[in-house]
This record gives C-alpha cells, structure tokens and sequence, in this order.
C-alpha cells in the first residue's frame, strides 16, 4: 500500500488535465504529485528533451513520502513505463495508461505529421483543436486538458522520443505490479497484450465507453482505480 501518487501528463497538455483525479485523490487522503513535463505548461519555455523529463519524473518520485505509484497517460505513460523500467527499487506500482503501440520510428513521425497538421490550417489553432476535443469529450474536459496552455514546439521532439524506446523491454524490466488502462475506444490498444504479456505482474483494464484521454473521458472511474492500485493487490 503506498499513499503517494504522481501523475505524468499527455502531450501538448499539462498537470490541469489531472485536476479531477488530483481532487478526488486528496479527499481520500493520498499525496498527489502532478509536475509539468518540460515544454509544457508553466515550463513551457523548456526545451522539451528526453533527459529533462526524466529528470521531472527523478524530483516527483524523491519527494514522495514513500515509494508511489507512477501513473502516466500516452506520452506519460511511455515516460511512466521507462522511467519505471530503468529505475528499480523506487516505486509501488505502475499504472500506464492509454499508451499500449509499440509505435517505431516510422509510425511515431506519421502520428507526429497528424498532430502538427491541425497547426497548420488557418485561424486560430488552439481554439480550434479546444472545440474539436470538447466535442471527443465535454467543454470541462477540454478546459482541463488544455487548462495549463497548449504547448507547441514539442511534437518533433516527442516523437523522436517515442520512435527510440524499446517499450516492451522496458515493461519486462519493471519490478512492481503493472496496470495496463485503455478507454474502450483508444486506438492506442494495437498492441495492448504484448505489453501484459511483456510484464511480470501485468494487468489489463479497459474503461468502457472511454477514448483515448481515459481519465477525462471517466474522472470517476480513472479516479477509483487509482486509489484500489494504491491499496496494492486490490482487484478493480
């Protein structure tokens, strides 16, 4: 059982898009830690470098009260799971959301391409993109995920980032139970049971009715299997 949790942010995003998880946390008495990565947020003035935002994870997960459990989604979540499987002896659990393709260098550019093109259009992008991802999800959602300013300048990098890990041997590296969530819709799941079969305490859980941005698609329910995997062993 740990009561640390760190949360680690998706890309573009920044720690607001935690803010109902963070809440609802807290109320149960949990430390939660939510930095900015570099290049996003309040840090958006960074470079955003592989190092830098291992290095956020380093000073999340030290000034914990006790080993956490490191939660990370898409990008965080492939942050989470390397982070996690070049450092043993540090955390409680993992929890990795929505980031279960093994991508390669070729798919992380395209996938790269796709976010950079919606910049690319006339007007205003980033109300564009807000409006597009209320309608994914609901106006709060996309003020949360959006809330800390969208960070621009970061794609290339990220994606660069993506391309080089080797996610299935980081997952296999990893030293403590390891929970695998996918929103029931996310694309994302391609490759969903290599990485269970990867881990040596792997499990799956699929929120249902959920895209790719699970914890704003269900607060609620993100929040609940956050708290029973802090409670280590507790089945969701």
């Amino acid at each position: 059982m740990t009561r640390s949790i760190v949360l680690v942010h998706a890309v573009r995003s920044s720690r607001t898009m935690w803010k109902g998880q963070i809440r609802r946390l807290r109320e149960r008495g949990y430390e939660v830690i939510a930095p900015d990565l570099p290049g996003h947020g309040h840090r958006r003035d960074e470079e955003f470098t592989l190092d830098g935002a291992l290095a956020t994870l380093d000073e999340a997960v030290s000034s914990c009260a006790e080993p956490p459990l490191l939660v990370g989604l898409s990008l965080g979540g492939y942050l989470t799971l390397h982070w996690a499987g070049t450092r043993p002896g540090r955390l409680a659990g993992v929890v990795a959301a929505d980031c279960t393709i093994v991508p390669g260098p070729a798919k992380a550019r395209l996938y790269g391409l796709w976010i950079s093109m919606k910049d690319w259009l006339p007007g205003d992008s980033d109300a564009r993109v807000a409006r597009a991802f209320a309608r994914q999800h609901t106006r709060k959602a996309a003020k949360r995920y959006y809330g800390g300013g969208r960070a621009h300048g970061v794609v290339r990098a990220v994606v660069s980032l993506i391309g080089s890990l080797d996610l299935l041997a980081d997952v296999a590296a990893i030293d403590v139970p390891i929970t695998f969530v996918n929103g029931e819709h996310d694309p994302f799941r391609r490759h969903e049971a290599l990485f269970v079969e990867a881990a040596r305490d792997g499990e799956l859980v699929i929120l249902a009715d959920a895209g790719h941005i699970a914890n704003l698609s269900r607060p609620k329910r993100f929040a609940k299997l956050l708290h029973q995997r802090a409670r280590a062993g507790v089945a969701v």
